[in-house]
């Protein structure tokens, strides 16, 4: 099976599963005691911004939300495609990353100059989720195996392990969240949303690579390189 439909099944896979537990489940069930990720500590990842071209996709789904408080949309300044995230929002401020400097230069070595591209944008639903996932062109996909190939054997492994403790590293998916609700499942106004624009394309995106420390919405962001 070719990268290109690996990725295709995945997603559909994603979604399928995500259908059939919304099924048995209407209500939104139990809140989450706890936010997704800490609101203000670090991570190292790398990726980019989104910029300004999914503004109207964000506006959409505010005005669905309708100020719901367990709906976390995105915002605007803060939407952003990853590349590799490296590890778990680990850091109070980016001098507290100790032995970045080797992560800098394996980073630089492959990924200088990069372009991500992702094309044919398009809605994946997670049962308490809504993601913005594609299909990266082949350089984006060599590019990033060869940087973890490099970076599963210095002591950056054991973090980026913690990281991806149930997935295959790299993953598979090359995504955004769009949105991220705050109970077992999403709300009927959310499913109804996504149902109408699940086979809708979203277009491209073509982003510079950047390596960051930065909190889980991207809207404090320090760039390494």
């Amino acid at each position: 099976m070719h990268t290109a439909e690996m990725i295709q099944k995945a997603y559909d896979d994603a979604t399928r599963r995500t259908l059939e537990i919304w099924n048995s489940h209407p209500e939104s069930g139990v809140v989450r005691s706890e936010p997704f990720y800490h609101p203000t500590r670090l991570a190292i990842t790398s990726g980019n911004r989104a910029g300004p071209a999914m503004a109207g996709l964000l506006s959409e789904l505010k005005a669905v939300t309708q100020g719901d408080p367990l709906a976390d949309v995105a915002p605007p300044d803060g939407m952003h495609f990853t590349f590799f995230p490296v590890t778990q929002a680990l850091y109070d401020k980016p001098e507290d990353a100790p032995g970045t400097g080797e992560l800098i230069a394996i980073f630089r070595k492959h990924c200088d100059g990069l372009i991500m591209h992702i094309r044919d944008l398009r809605l994946i639903a997670l049962p308490d989720q809504l993601l913005l996932a594609g299909f990266p062109d082949e350089e984006s996909q060599r590019v990033r195996q060869s940087l973890v190939d490099d970076l599963m054997k210095t002591p950056w492994a054991e973090k980026i392990c913690e990281r991806f403790p149930h997935t295959e590293i790299p993953p598979i998916f090359w995504h955004s969240t769009l949105l991220r609700y705050s109970a077992q499942y999403l709300p009927e106004p959310l499913r109804v949303w996504f149902h109408e624009n699940q086979h809708r394309n979203f277009g491209a995106l073509s982003l510079p690579v950047r390596l960051v420390m930065t909190n889980y919405n991207w809207t404090e962001t320090f760039t390494l390189v």
